[in-house]
């Protein structure tokens, strides 16, 4: 019906599509979408609205329109925290996450404590862009408030390394093997 990805609305916002689910009274369909800027809320419209050609400056335009780019990039980091800080690294990092998710190209991010270290925490970032990542957060002075925040709980520091996914709408990969 509609593919996940990113949309731009016609007066310019830019969406990420999540997925489409159904009225459980009417069964019509409804577009789950967030805003990729300000607050980052997650709405629902109906498919058919969400889809629709309006006027606009008397022209027709699509609500709106699947974004032919679609580079949206994984940043992975695995942070590895002194021993007998993890709480102090845990409040500070709920302090500090509102950093990164005003950021320009920043969609989401998941922190993930381990279980078998109870130190080690898996960082998740999704960015619409490399460069929204390696040069507009990582060059900004928000950016410091991070570090000031943040880097003296590692040891040792981390690295980030990022990931592009193959392909946006693949559910599954099958990999076939000859005999």
């Amino acid at each position: 019906m509609i593919k996940p990805g990113l949309y731009r609305h016609f007066k310019g916002a830019l969406y990420k599509v999540i997925d489409v689910a159904r009225h459980s009274e009417s069964g019509e369909a409804l577009v789950l979408y967030q805003a990729l800027y300000g607050d980052k809320k997650i709405w629902a419209r109906p498919l058919s609205m969400f889809m629709e050609r309006l006027e606009h400056e008397g022209k027709a335009v699509q609500r709106f329109r699947y974004c032919l780019n679609q580079s949206l990039v994984l940043e992975v980091a695995v942070l590895d925290v002194i021993p007998g800080q993890q709480q102090g690294f845990e409040a500070a990092f709920a302090q500090a996450e509102s950093i990164v998710t005003q950021s320009e190209g920043y969609i989401t991010h998941r922190l993930e404590r381990c279980i078998e270290l109870d130190n080690r925490y898996i960082l998740l970032v999704e960015w619409q862009s490399l460069e929204h990542h390696a040069t507009g957060f990582r060059q900004s002075r928000e950016y410091q408030n991070w570090r000031s925040s943040l880097h003296h709980y590692y040891e040792p520091m981390p690295t980030a390394l990022h990931f592009q996914k193959l392909s946006l709408f693949a559910k599954s990969v099958t990999v076939a093997k000859s005999v």
